[in-house]
């Protein structure tokens, strides 16, 4: 039993870290054709190492988060659920959870492939020359960061469910917290 108590603790503070990332989101600017164009053309070569600076970040983040959504769903999840299964406890509603949080960690997965495709046009599209086409690939990028903020957000809401069922359960067993 303390094992399972110590597991149940070590999920817990687990499930607290990664609760914390908060996606930025992009802005979106309302301004007529000229002035973007012109201030595009303006700040052409201050934009492209700004997106460049973006687009490695990102990347960066991307596969930290993901290392950690990844240990969460496989090591604390996936071990925690077949652990209350063992020792007879009902788990159908973290099981649920876990389920819901594989399918978004998959669309998590998708939105970054489209969010990376859509920075790295970006990256070869040309402001000086062509600078409609340049605004055009900024606004496809921000939408793509957009739902892959949403995907975090999603991520993280069931990360708290389960946090949540786990202190349920936890507090339902005999002893609750006391041991």
């Amino acid at each position: 039993m303390r094992k399972f108590v110590l597991y149940l603790a070590s999920f817990l503070i687990a499930g607290g870290l990664l609760i914390s990332p908060q996606p930025v989101l992009a802005q979106s600017i309302e301004m007529p054709n000229s002035e973007i164009t012109s201030i595009i053309r303006k700040n052409c070569s201050s934009l492209k190492v700004t997106i460049k600076q973006i687009h490695t970040n990102d990347a960066l983040a991307r596969v930290s988060i993901g290392q950690k959504y990844n240990a969460v769903s496989t090591k604390l999840m996936a071990r925690f659920n077949s652990r209350l299964s063992l020792n007879k406890l009902d788990s159908s509603g973290l099981v649920k959870i876990t389920s819901d949080f594989e399918t978004q960690r998959l669309k998590f997965n998708s939105d970054y492939n489209k969010y990376d495709t859509a920075m790295t046009n970006l990256d070869k599209a040309s402001c000086k020359t062509d600078q409609a086409k340049f605004y055009e690939k900024i606004i496809e990028a921000r939408d793509a960061r957009n739902y892959l903020s949403d995907s975090v957000k999603s991520m993280n809401g069931l990360l708290a469910q389960y946090k949540s069922e786990v202190r349920l359960i936890k507090d339902s067993l005999s002893g609750g917290g006391n041991e």
